[in-house]
């Protein structure tokens, strides 16, 4: 391959990751769009109920489809690499009917088992949740096929559009149906939980609990929506391409295609699986440790006072004992999940689309034994990894009062937010270099190191929650997933045959970064607290970082000339003397 072919395939990569960052950067502004006006909606217990039933459906999600959109991906893309368009045509209807069937038994899992998985929780308000989401798996199945399989075509857009038109259905759905039960009169003289007829509903508790029924409805409407979506894309793109079937000796049969494919997606399914499992554990571990000490609730005492709506709830239900803890801390996850996680996954946008585009790119380059092309963007994928997540894990952990008041109007989740920001350089680097090792085909690396990881989690939350409260849940994901991180790097280095020079991917960013970080501590040291100031303070130190990756020469200037047009902007940034 010439340094031109080279220079053009590695452009694809990005170019399919700033498209997919994009998609996924209008997805984050639904989702907060939609999660910081539901959180207003239906407060912290009901985002409690709303965030137990998605983590359920996630973790069914995750062990129905979470490989086969990778595993997919990677066949298509060796396929077409080799000129060989009807086996990639092939590859997607085995897993197209595959996933099927997985689907149809994920959904029937959750909707039988609802009451079961909700009691198992620790959270039976979830269950009505749990059962409106079920058919969400059917629909992500199927989803997941079309766009593994668009992906492997390094085509972004299907994916990109899919998921937009998902998250807008969600928000759009959601709001309304959490919206109508919220606005319902509560009467506690009627005889069934809630009278339509007359727009009644029993009490506060139970309102609260449709509500954010409503809410988890809007997620398998979105889904639905995005199926449809990838269903008429496909059609269209089957009728304006004709693949020409190749030689009998050259075909594999169904079976071989779909064992491939299983072999592929199993260990990163495993991987995954352990990951959302591990939050799964978080959930009840969080919930269960929190009471174990009573006084762990004292940090929190505002949220529970007279005047708050936790407090009225509790005196229309008559919450007393075990059962008035067990509340509490339904609250205080819901606040963790609803509004420090919210914040949390915001800045990993552009991450997730590396990780998803560098499968292929990666892929490709291995298949056509172009072990110097891959190299170069697996450097660059780590570099851009670290230079994204520096400045939001310093910029969050600094400002996190003025990024909570600007979005929810208080700040009751400010510590938690501040300790938990810590952890996204690593998660960060995690979300791309498990990527990398299974484009390598070291699929069971990430899914040792996961385990590893989530062992320590768990053991973390089991000790720190009773004394430190919430914030020891941040403290276990900063640790896990640091330990994850510098495992998977130690395995690239090895599979990749990569240099890795700590100055590049580690202490220019991190230095970049705590300049910014520095700046954003004198601001909030000095500047009340308004929505104004903090849009503001957020944009000064966005520039001011800019400016401190130049002035520490953080990016390279093949990573530039990754971009479109990046050949022409490296060379009017060299010619200034701010690339080397």
């Amino acid at each position: 391959m010439t340094g031109k072919t080279k220079t053009k395939a590695a452009q694809g990569f990005i170019q399919g990751a700033l498209v997919l960052g994009i998609a996924n950067f209008i997805v984050k502004i639904i989702g907060a769009c939609f999660k910081i006006p539901l959180i207003n909606l239906i407060g912290d217990a009901g985002s409690g109920y709303f965030n137990v039933a998605y983590q359920i459906y996630t973790f069914m999600f995750i062990v129905a489809t979470a490989g086969f959109p990778v595993a997919i991906s990677k066949m298509v893309s060796e396929s077409i690499a080799q000129n060989n368009e009807y086996d990639a045509s092939r590859v997607f209807k085995v897993a197209f009917r595959f996933l099927a069937i997985v689907g149809i038994i994920g959904t029937l899992i959750l909707l039988l088992f609802a009451d079961n998985i909700a009691n198992l929780m620790k959270m039976p308000d979830a269950a009505l949740g749990i059962a409106l989401i079920a058919p969400a798996v059917f629909f992500v199945a199927m989803t997941s096929a079309y766009r593994g399989y668009f992906q492997g075509r390094q085509n972004m857009y299907p994916t990109a559009a899919s998921e937009v038109i998902e998250s807008g259905g969600k928000m759009l759905i959601g709001l309304v149906f959490a919206w109508f039960f919220m606005k319902m009169t509560v009467d506690g003289s009627i005889g069934s939980a809630v009278d339509f007829a007359a727009s009644k509903i029993s009490t506060q508790h139970i309102q609260t609990v449709f509500a954010s029924g409503g809410a988890i409805f809007g997620v398998t409407a979105g889904t639905f929506l995005s199926c449809l979506l990838m269903t008429c894309i496909y059609a269209v793109h089957r009728r304006r391409h004709s693949f020409d079937k190749p030689v009998a000796s050259l075909q594999r049969s169904d079976r071989t295609i779909l064992k491939n494919l299983i072999m592929i997606a199993v260990p990163i399914t495993i991987g995954a699986s352990v990951s959302s499992l591990t939050t799964l554990i978080d959930m009840a571990t969080i919930t269960n440790r929190l009471v174990v000490n009573a006084s762990v609730f004292d940090k929190y005492a505002a949220m529970f006072s007279e005047g708050t709506s936790f407090f009225s709830k509790a005196a229309e239900e008559g919450w007393q004992g075990a059962e008035l803890l067990s509340q509490k801390a339904a609250t205080l996850y819901g606040m963790y999940t609803g509004k420090a996680l919210t914040m949390f996954n915001l800045p990993l946008t552009l991450v997730v689309a590396l990780g998803t585009s560098v499968v292929p790119a990666i892929s490709v380059a291995v298949a056509r034994k172009d072990r110097e092309n891959a190299k170069k963007i697996t450097e660059s994928t780590l570099r851009i990894a670290m230079l994204f997540a520096a400045p939001c894990a310093f910029g969050m952990g600094v400002l996190s009062k003025e990024i909570l008041h600007l979005l929810f109007g208080d700040y009751n989740a400010h510590s938690v937010l501040s300790v938990l920001s810590a952890a996204i350089i690593p998660v960060a680097v995690v979300q791309v270099s498990n990527s990398i090792l299974q484009s390598y085909g070291r699929v069971y690396k990430p899914v040792i190191h996961m385990i590893i990881g989530g062992i320590l989690k768990v053991c973390v939350n089991f000790f720190c929650i009773p004394y430190l409260g919430i914030d020891g849940a941040p403290v276990g994901t900063g640790i896990c997933y640091l330990v994850i991180a510098v495992l998977n790097v130690l395995s690239i280095i090895k599979a990749a045959g990569i240099e890795f020079k700590w100055g590049s991917f580690v202490i220019k960013p991190i230095l970049a970064a705590a300049i910014m970080g520095a700046a954003a501590y004198v601001m909030s040291s000095f500047l009340p607290i308004s929505r104004v100031l903090s849009i503001a303070e957020i944009a000064v130190c966005g520039v001011i970082y800019l400016f401190a990756v130049i002035a520490v020469r953080a990016v390279r200037k093949e990573d530039v000339e990754m971009l479109p047009k990046g050949g022409k902007l490296a060379g009017i940034l060299e010619r200034y003397g701010l690339l080397k």
